[in-house]
């Protein structure tokens, strides 16, 4: 299984809607709280589109999703939120370019279909707390937890 490198102060990091739609105020402690990490926050159109139930159509959110694929500055990319939604894009994704430069997915709930896709292909990614949920009651253990296997701590 190829592993993603560890983050490290000033890397980038994506937020990208894959699933439901999400309010954009709903991310910004999210934001506040990478950027209390060291990381430069890369925002994709998706988390203030619409379609439906859907954050944008299905072409809006695989491009968001292709473009930090795509990037090899992107360190790590962030669902949102859950939903439903990522399994109808899954299959119009490029993973040819994540695949030189994995990095680290994170996310669960709807994402779980990402996750099953990139671990076939060989690359670790991480089930863990998206965005949307940063700051829920309870999941401080969580969020320290996921800083520390997003950064190679123990």
């Amino acid at each position: 299984m190829k592993q993603p490198n560890f983050l490290k102060p000033g890397d980038t990091v994506g937020i990208v809607a894959l699933a439901g739609k999400v309010n954009p105020s709903a991310v910004e402690p999210a934001v506040a709280i990478l950027q209390s990490w060291g990381l430069t926050v890369e925002i994709g159109t998706s988390v203030a589109s619409g379609y439906f139930q859907f954050a944008g159509t299905d072409e809006v959110r695989r491009h968001d999703f292709q473009q930090f694929l795509d990037n090899p500055n992107v360190r790590a990319i962030f669902s949102a939120r859950g939903g439903y939604g990522s399994s109808r894009i899954l299959d119009d994704l490029d993973f040819s370019g994540f695949l030189q430069h994995p990095q680290w997915l994170v996310g669960f709930s709807d994402i779980t279909a990402v996750h099953a896709h990139v671990h076939n292909l060989g690359v670790m990614s991480i089930h863990g707390p998206m965005p949307k949920s940063f700051t829920q009651e309870g999941g401080e253990l969580a969020l320290e937890t996921l800083q520390k296997a997003l950064f190679g701590e123990p």
